[in-house]
């Protein structure tokens, strides 16, 4: 198993491998049905702040209107590029997801976290970080690979995947645990569902998230 530094430099290479084609691979990878979309637009008013954790190339923000300002995080350079490119009025850095967001980035009104915390080996530490760093409020919309007795591919709290020359780990959560991370983050649970999230294309496999909408106190 990666330590927790090989881990996050195995994430970085895979992210960074596949920058250049994973746009093209995206409705192939997920199954969102729309979630992000209503999200956001319920929450999102013009001139609200956004931060987009695990942004990767930019694809769920870059469409919001011109005085939404987005500040987009990924441990990957490449995404981030891809991500600057894709939305110029953006503030995007290179970030990991173990450190607090700094303080100088501001507050913001609203943030995701979609399809990235499921390489955090200590989700109540970053969910602690994307806490600190909303508005009293504000509001997260965020997943998890869930782990579920029963459901194939889910049932163990973590598994090592293989890519070309690294191995990296993905966590799964159980409710309760998500629960329990985010009592001690500081954050109200507004809404919950168990869904699909991506698709395991070597398996051809869909996993599913626990799809959480949740508000600062």
């Amino acid at each position: 198993m990666p330590t927790t530094d090989e881990q996050e430099q195995g994430v970085r290479q895979v992210y960074g491998e596949i920058a250049g084609v994973y746009e093209a691979f995206f409705p192939s990878l997920q199954r969102y049905e729309g979630r992000v979309e209503r999200f956001l637009g319920e929450t999102v008013a013009p001139g609200a702040r956004v931060l987009d954790v695990g942004c990767g190339p930019g694809q769920l923000t870059r469409e919001l209107e011109p005085t939404v300002q987005v500040v987009g995080l990924d441990l990957s350079p490449e995404m981030i590029e891809l991500a600057r490119r894709g939305r110029p009025s953006g503030e995007y850095r290179v970030h990991s997801y173990r450190e607090p967001i700094p303080e100088k980035l501001g507050r913001f009104d609203v943030a995701l976290a979609v399809g990235c915390l499921d390489f955090c080996d200590d989700l109540p530490r970053t969910l602690g970080h994307v806490s600190a760093a909303l508005k009293p409020g504000g509001r997260l919309f965020f997943t998890v690979l869930e782990r579920r007795p029963g459901l194939e591919g889910h049932e163990e709290a973590l598994r090592q995947i293989q890519t070309a020359d690294q191995e990296v780990t993905l966590y799964f959560w159980s409710f309760t645990e998500t629960a329990r991370a985010l009592e001690a983050a500081g954050l109200l649970p507004r809404a919950y569902a168990h869904a699909p999230g991506w698709v395991q294309l070597m398996e051809q496999r869909t996993m599913h998230f626990g799809w959480w909408d949740v508000a600062r106190r």
